[in-house]
């Protein structure tokens, strides 16, 4: 069994490898990535029969992997976060490991691969029917925040935030009342957290609550402008690549 480890703490990949082949003898480590970037290039070139890989990386969320190359192999997701497992059921997850990954958890997940593999050969859709939906655990989306504004935190519910806008390495939220406040996390880690039919990743600084879109208009080829309130100063344009995801998401 070819197994790639994606996880960007050497530390932690060295210690489920260890894990791994204690567990199973017939394991071997074909490789061990620690981006979204290296691991779409290794996966360009190998292939392997399963796949841990790690939500968190160094360059951004994982998910986006499957947006850049064809994963043929069932995965096993690895993250301190309880948050992400309806997504990752989405893809070609077969079982979702919190940190630190108990020795137990990890069997059960080995086991599952085992025992579903056959179905996975026989494609995607085969493998989420056999797979019992029930047992996913409840997806907790971000409900409140806090914010900074100075020296002063302000809790808000999640649904006052009309958008949130990267600027250099900070990232603010703007509010439907119209104040700006720091926000200390980064758009990949709040994507991630955020109700996915209330808020969108527009682009690479804006996530945008739905109720803050006041129209869009062509602006170029393949590209549209968002008009949003409060009014954010700039113009938000949404490119070719996310324009269908972007209607297909209105329209929920």
């Amino acid at each position: 069994m070819n197994v790639l480890i994606v996880e960007d703490e050497y530390l932690l990949a060295l210690e489920l490898a260890e894990k791994l082949l204690d567990m199973d003898s017939n394991i071997r480590i074909a490789g061990q990535t620690q981006s979204v970037a290296s691991t779409v290039e290794w996966l360009q070139q190998n292939e392997c029969d399963l796949i841990f890989l790690d939500i968190h990386l160094s360059d951004g969320s994982s998910f986006a992997i499957f947006d850049k190359a064809k994963v043929k192999s069932p995965v096993i997701f690895t993250t301190a976060y309880d948050q992400y497992a309806i997504r990752a059921f989405q893809v070609n997850s077969i079982g979702y490991l919190l940190k630190p990954i108990d020795d137990k958890d990890l069997r059960q997940a080995l086991n599952k691969y085992k025992e579903t593999r056959s179905n996975f050969a026989t494609g995607l859709d085969n493998l989420l029917d056999y797979l019992d939906k029930t047992s996913l655990p409840q997806k907790k989306y971000l409900s409140r925040i806090m914010l900074n504004l100075g020296k002063t935190q302000i809790p808000v519910n999640i649904e006052d935030v009309a958008y949130f806008m990267a600027e250099g390495r900070y990232l603010f939220a703007m509010t439907k009342s119209g104040k700006k406040y720091f926000y200390e996390n980064t758009l990949y880690k709040l994507e991630e957290i955020l109700d996915n039919r209330e808020f969108f990743r527009l682009n690479r600084r804006y996530i945008i609550n739905f109720n803050s879109i006041v129209s869009f208009t062509p602006y170029s080829k393949n590209r549209i402008k968002v008009k949003l309130f409060p009014e954010p100063g700039e113009e938000i344009i949404v490119s070719s690549e996310k324009i269908k995801e972007f209607k297909q998401w209105l329209e929920r």
